[in-house]
């Protein structure tokens, strides 16, 4: 598991642990022989700007949660699965000229409040 990941799940697990350290090795020790590919609505909302488009975080969820559901286990899930998906289901708004110029220039993600 990424190191990120690892640390996400700790600072959400933090108010209810009692050793951060003992949960730290829990987990490593856990992913030694696993493998997981995440997704998150970071990734939906970055394929969204490439379409010139800025979603929602509940639009973001909704697509993560419709490509889990109909992927094929043998084929998995595709950056083209995501954008897509935003295209043919005509999601989110266009995003404005300063919004495309700060996502090319600086890499500055658009979320649609």
């Amino acid at each position: 598991m990424d190191k990120k990941h690892l640390e996400g799940m700790l600072k959400r697990l933090k108010p209810v642990l009692k050793d951060p350290v003992k949960a730290r090795t829990i987990l490593q020790r856990y992913w030694e022989t696993r493998i997981a590919l995440v997704w998150g609505v970071e990734d939906v909302h970055r394929a969204a700007n490439e379409r010139v488009v800025a979603l929602t975080n509940t639009e973001a969820m909704a697509v993560l949660q419709k490509l889990l559901n109909q992927h094929n286990p043998q084929y998995g899930v595709k950056w083209e699965d995501l954008t897509t998906y935003i295209e043919d289901r005509v999601l989110g708004r266009k995003l404005t000229k300063p919004e495309i110029k700060r996502f090319v220039e600086q890499d500055i993600l658009t979320v649609q409040k």
